[in-house]
């Protein structure tokens, strides 16, 4: 083999690395036709210190329901006269205590209830109460103000509202507009409020199994979401990051060393 040979060898060996295919973009690399894997306990959204609700308690005699769902005048919870004359009910807030302040029933401690918990506790209450004898009542709570972010490589990183008790990473990412190509599958990180501060939990979302089992698979309130970039994306921060990747870079010195090799032997 020729000097010359050799040395185009060389440069085209290098221009291929440099225009290979990444191999770590499909996500769930490791399904099959018809295969199975257990998705993670379900986990519904459930109340934490600071969270808003909307609680409104419906009955046949609007009378009746009136003394729970405070009236206009109130500046505390319950319904605020807005100018152009529609109403829209406030919200209670989760005290420290995990507790909110309920007409004529108090104190409810609400902390880790789930929705439909909510629902349950509150029309327990007023039935042991009395406050609805033979008359049907209907209980309706919705969250308010409880959202998860997505940063880093996505199209539209962000601050999204929960807008379902059972909301999945899948989703988040959907609304977010999904991986961007520089993103890198295997090292997603979530971080979620536990305790006293945020624990880290890494994905890698090539592997179906882990992120379908995963204790982050379901979003809670507060969850922050981040697709780190690949080498690639960060060195298109600097100048010229990423000219030495580039087959046509190789190919331009491959042709400009063959032109001095050749003028050089004539």
């Amino acid at each position: 083999m020729t000097k010359l040979t050799r040395l185009l060898f060389f440069v085209t060996i290098l221009a291929a690395v440099g225009c290979k295919t990444p191999k770590d973009i499909a996500y769930f690399q490791d399904l099959e036709n018809n295969s199975y894997v257990a998705v993670s306990d379900s986990a519904e959204i459930r109340l934490m210190v600071g969270d808003k609700l909307t609680i409104i308690v419906h009955a046949r005699k609007p009378e009746l329901a009136a003394q729970f769902n405070l009236s206009v005048s109130s500046q505390r919870i319950g319904y605020t006269n807005l100018n152009n004359g529609s109403y829209q009910m406030s919200s209670y807030t989760v005290d420290d205590n995990g507790n909110i302040d309920f007409p004529e029933l108090g104190q409810l401690h609400l902390q880790g209830m789930s929705r439909a918990e909510v629902v349950e506790l509150i029309k327990k209450k007023l039935v042991e109460g009395e406050y609805f004898i033979n008359e049907d009542f209907v209980v309706t709570v919705e969250f308010d103000g409880m959202f998860f972010t997505v940063l880093g490589e996505v199209p539209k990183p962000g601050r999204y509202p929960i807008t379902k008790d059972r909301l999945t990473i899948l989703d988040a990412l959907g609304v977010s507009g999904d991986m961007a190509i520089q993103g890198i599958r295997k090292n997603v990180k979530v971080l979620r409020d536990e305790g006293q501060g945020k624990r880290v939990y890494i994905l890698d979302f090539t592997n179906a199994n882990q992120v379908l089992t995963s204790p982050v698979y379901y979003i809670q309130q507060n969850d922050v979401l981040y697709v780190e970039a690949n080498d690639l994306r960060k060195r298109q921060t600097t100048n010229n990051g990423n000219t030495l990747r580039t087959g046509s870079f190789w190919i331009s010195i491959a042709s400009i060393l063959t032109t001095l090799y050749v003028g050089f032997i004539k």
